[in-house]
């Protein structure tokens, strides 16, 4: 990757800050933040954008720095970044059950479309089986099978047991182990492919920022145990709505085999736009790219 895309990614952010307008609103018992970012025409379509784990809403802002044309919208999810926590249990039918509340609360002229990414895409997807407020379903580096049986399934059972482990320590220990630097930036080191120096700092960089950004230790174990938990093939078969899926070819979570197993269980139609020297960041990694695939895919909704 060239020196003129690492820095895209960061201009393509920093255009999306500048952009961004910040709200809250009351969903599912918690004081849901969100950031809107306005199209630059009144009439264009929604997208409701949901992150991943241990992220916060900034983790998507590169692709939103590309679609100027789209009226976006990226919530915190409960727990994490600026919105306050569930009172109970941090599970994935709750985050589902918060999704249809947002979007209800949004109260657009017009079904959005809906974009999942990583863990988010666990969380639209079953939102998807079960509900009928959005347009279309994009899902962004799906987590498209159990995570112990993806590429890193060794690496995935040693993680679980790291949290189990911090878990079972006092809580300023736990929390501590859970956003030491050394777990924050071996995470990050795995999971960026690309080898442009300039970019992977740039990635460890956003990674530092924000995967710590979590309300509490209760938050951050149970958010983790919903996510090897459950899978988007566990809803696939029930979408209703066109589909795009958006995947790394060097994703660490999911392998290209499991993620077209998946897709192959979609009757609606379906759009696959892979890329082949990418993994689990795409968002971080080819924003630009991404972008593009999101607008053609919405552009051919109309």
């Amino acid at each position: 990757m060239s020196d003129q895309l690492t820095l895209v990614s960061e201009k393509l952010t920093q255009a999306a800050r500048i952009r961004g307008i910040r709200h809250e609103m009351h969903a599912a018992g918690t004081v849901t933040r969100y950031w809107h970012y306005p199209a630059d025409r009144v009439d264009a379509p929604a997208v409701v954008f949901i992150h991943g784990y241990r992220g916060n809403h900034r983790g998507l802002e590169a692709i939103t720095g590309a679609l100027g044309n789209l009226n976006i919208y990226i919530p915190d999810l409960p727990g994490f970044g600026e919105s306050t926590p569930f009172s109970g249990e941090h599970t994935i039918e709750l985050y589902s059950k918060w999704v249809g509340e947002f979007i209800s609360g949004l109260r657009l002229d017009a079904k959005p479309h809906l974009l999942g990414h990583s863990f988010g895409s666990i969380v639209v997807a079953r939102h998807a089986a079960e509900s009928d407020d959005f347009e279309s379903l994009i899902l962004e580096n799906p987590v498209s099978a159990p995570a112990l049986k993806g590429p890193k399934a060794a690496l995935t059972g040693v993680a679980k047991s790291f949290f189990w482990l911090a878990q079972a320590m006092p809580l300023k220990l736990g929390e501590g182990v859970l956003k030491s630097w050394p777990m924050v930036r071996g995470m990050s080191i795995v999971m960026t492919k690309s080898r442009n120096a300039e970019l992977r700092s740039w990635v460890h960089a956003q990674h530092d920022a924000n995967f710590n950004d979590f309300a509490n230790r209760r938050v951050a174990v149970e958010g983790y145990n919903a996510s090897v938990s459950d899978c988007v093939s566990n809803y696939s078969a029930k979408f209703k709505t066109p589909v795009l899926v958006i995947s790394g070819g060097k994703d660490d979570i999911t392998s290209p085999s499991q993620q077209n197993e998946m897709i192959s269980t979609i009757t609606p139609p379906v759009t696959h736009v892979d890329f082949a020297k990418v993994g689990h960041l795409t968002h971080y990694e080819v924003p630009g790219e991404v972008a593009l695939a999101i607008q053609n895919f919405i552009s051919n909704q109309g």
